[in-house]
């Protein structure tokens, strides 16, 4: 089958170019061997310090970063690779009843945005920091997109699998809203 040959293909290559781009094997570069070409302006020491520091709870931007990469970059690989196989109607994670030609070129080039992006602070050298403001508002929206294809989107919500007696989608409410907590923290 053309199809499966081209998904294995393109497989191969996304691994491939991973493999390469991931040689800092997941190390958070200091901020101090960073240089930025823009610096951004940053809090003087003596500043008010950080309010959930004080009681001990605070949240730092490096393990957001780190549940990131894990969730989303995870999710991207399996999307970019081989959406429909991983995530369509006869997976067994089956979040979606059908793709069709534009989705899965759209899961494709999300999964590629998603490991390139929520990776970058362990190959690219991104502040964990900045990257902790860049995916704010993509953590609130997430939200509101979770709970439509959990209820709303026919070829979402009425997807089964054999993991779960339930739609996956649930899963990824609790999941999105826990990284939204910790992105809303790692910012305080």
């Amino acid at each position: 089958d053309n199809t499966a040959d081209n998904q294995v293909m393109f497989a191969r290559i996304a691994l491939l170019a991973l493999a390469v781009s991931s040689t800092s094997a997941l190390n958070v570069p200091s901020q101090s061997a960073m240089r930025p070409a823009l610096r951004l302006p940053t809090k003087p020491a003596d500043a008010t310090p950080n309010v959930l520091a004080l009681r001990g709870g605070g949240v730092d931007a490096d393990l957001l970063c780190k549940v990131m990469a894990a969730v989303y970059g995870g999710f991207g690989i399996f999307l970019a690779t081989i959406p429909d196989v991983a995530f369509g109607k006869n997976s067994p994670v089956s979040y979606w009843t059908t793709f069709g030609e534009a989705g899965e070129w759209f899961a494709r080039g999300f999964g590629i945005v998603a490991v390139s992006l929520f990776t970058s602070p362990f190959w690219a050298g991104m502040p964990t920091d900045v990257l902790a403001k860049v995916a704010l508002p993509m953590n609130i929206l997430f939200l509101p997109l979770f709970f439509q294809a959990a209820m709303v989107l026919p070829t979402a919500k009425d997807s089964t699998n054999a993991v779960l007696p339930f739609n996956l989608w649930f899963t990824q409410i609790p999941l999105a809203a826990s990284i939204l907590a910790l992105n809303i923290m790692a910012l305080m």
